[in-house]
């Protein structure tokens, strides 16, 4: 019985130092503390508790940000502004437009979208469809009202440096809250999304409610268009593409 014990014991040290490995690991390949520094300043400048700070998706956030700095956005430009969900979309195929240029990023918040507009307006592009909030839900653990005070500094910045810019503020998409695995509820996303509502108003810009075409009899994202509960499939994206279609060639 005490060899079973002590193999046992043995075998649990031996375990917990491969999960300790594996988790080092994990962090390395994401950029490690480097990464991290970067987002820190701009992240406590909002207020943002750095033990979140691991909701950022280093490797690919960052490579994809640094390709889309060497590729110029022009004037004449339509710009798809977000996270994953704008990210997946292939936008300019989807609705027959060249001049369609996506510049979502996967796990981006407004704080990230803050972080890299000053690339995107510089140049004053035709349009920009924004859709941005739900990992500030869900990742980072804001409140709505935390996450809209950020969405109106995005708003500041676009008026105030891209004035000629048309600016549509589309809604937060539901969750399917049985196979979304995150924090955030469909509570939340209403009440950010009344919050979206209130600064198109107060901007003068144009809110576009995608959310409420795309629940179930439970006001929920419907499966029809999801497989993880927040992410979307290629109906999805055309059902979206259609809706918005009057905008983008306005």
């Amino acid at each position: 019985m005490k060899l079973i014990l002590q193999a046992s014991l043995w075998l649990s040290v031996c375990l917990n130092a491969l999960f300790i490995s594996f988790g080092i690991w994990i962090i390395l390949k994401r950029g490690g503390l480097s990464y991290l520094a970067m987002r820190v300043p701009l992240l406590k400048k909002l207020g943002v508790p750095i033990v979140q700070i691991a909701a950022f998706n280093f490797p690919y956030y960052d490579h994809r940000q640094s390709q889309l700095e060497r590729l110029p956005i022009q004037s004449s430009d339509i710009v798809f502004l977000g996270d994953s969900i704008t990210d997946e979309g292939e936008w300019a195929e989807l609705l027959k437009n060249p001049a369609i240029k996506n510049r979502g990023i996967s796990s981006d918040t407004t704080i990230g979208v803050l972080d890299r507009l000053p690339d995107i307006i510089n140049s004053q592009p035709q349009k920009i469809f924004l859709m941005i909030g739900v990992n500030d839900l869900s990742n980072l653990g804001r409140s709505p009202v935390e996450v809209s005070q950020s969405y109106k500094e995005i708003l500041t910045q676009i008026r105030a440096r891209s004035p000629q810019t048309n600016v549509f503020i589309q809604s937060v998409l539901p969750i399917h809250p049985g196979l979304f695995i995150g924090s955030t509820t469909n509570s939340n996303i209403r009440a950010l999304n009344e919050q979206l509502q209130s600064l198109a108003d107060e901007f003068s810009y144009t809110y576009i409610d995608l959310h409420s075409h795309f629940l179930d009899a439970h006001h929920q994202l419907d499966t029809t268009y999801t497989i993880d509960g927040i992410h979307l499939n290629g109906i999805a994206y055309q059902r979206w593409a259609k809706l918005i279609e009057p905008h983008v060639f306005s």
